[in-house]
C-alpha cells in the first residue's frame, strides 16, 4: 500500500487545499489479489500526517484470495484513511455490511491487518445467521 501513495504522491500533482474528486485507491496482497478498496466523493492527502481524509468513503474489503470475493462493506459520510497501517478511523457513523449481519454505530476504527471493526457508540447490530439453539 505504501508505495501505491509513494507513487501517487510522485507521479500526481496533490494539492492540499483541493481535493482528488471520485477518489480511489486499491491495496493488494503479495501475490497481487485485491485485499481493499478506498473509494471517496473526495479525498484530501495530507502528506505529514501520511493520511487521506475522505468525505463519502466506500470501503470494499475483499477475501485477498483469487477468488477477488467481496467480504465486507464500510460506508462512512468521512473518515481518515492510513495507508501505510491499513488502518481507518471516523467520529462519524458507520454501516457494516456483510452477507452474516448488517451493524451501524458512530465513531469507529478499522484495522485491516487484524480484520477488526471496532465501533464505539450507539451500535445497533442485526444478524442474517440463523442461531440454532440460542437461548436454551
Amino acid at each position: 500500500m505504501a508505495s501505491g501513495v509513494a507513487a501517487l504522491a510522485t507521479n500526481t500533482q496533490i494539492s492540499p487545499d483541493k481535493p482528488v474528486v471520485n477518489f480511489s485507491l486499491p491495496n493488494f496482497t503479495p501475490e497481487g489479489d485485491r485485499a481493499w478498496l478506498v473509494r471517496g466523493s473526495e479525498a484530501y492527502f495530507l502528506a505529514k500526517e501520511n493520511q487521506i481524509d475522505v468525505k463519502e468513503l466506500t470501503l470494499s474489503i475483499f477475501s485477498g484470495k483469487s477468488d477477488g470475493k467481496l467480504q465486507t462493506m464500510i460506508l462512512s459520510p468521512s473518515a481518515k484513511v492510513r495507508p501505510t497501517d491499513s488502518i481507518v478511523t471516523s467520529t462519524s457513523t458507520i454501516r457494516v455490511i456483510n452477507d452474516d449481519f448488517e451493524a451501524t454505530g458512530l465513531g469507529w476504527s478499522y484495522a485491516h491487518k487484524d480484520k477488526k471493526i471496532t465501533i464505539d457508540k450507539k451500535v445497533r447490530v442485526s444478524f442474517r445467521a440463523e442461531f440454532k439453539d440460542f437461548l436454551k
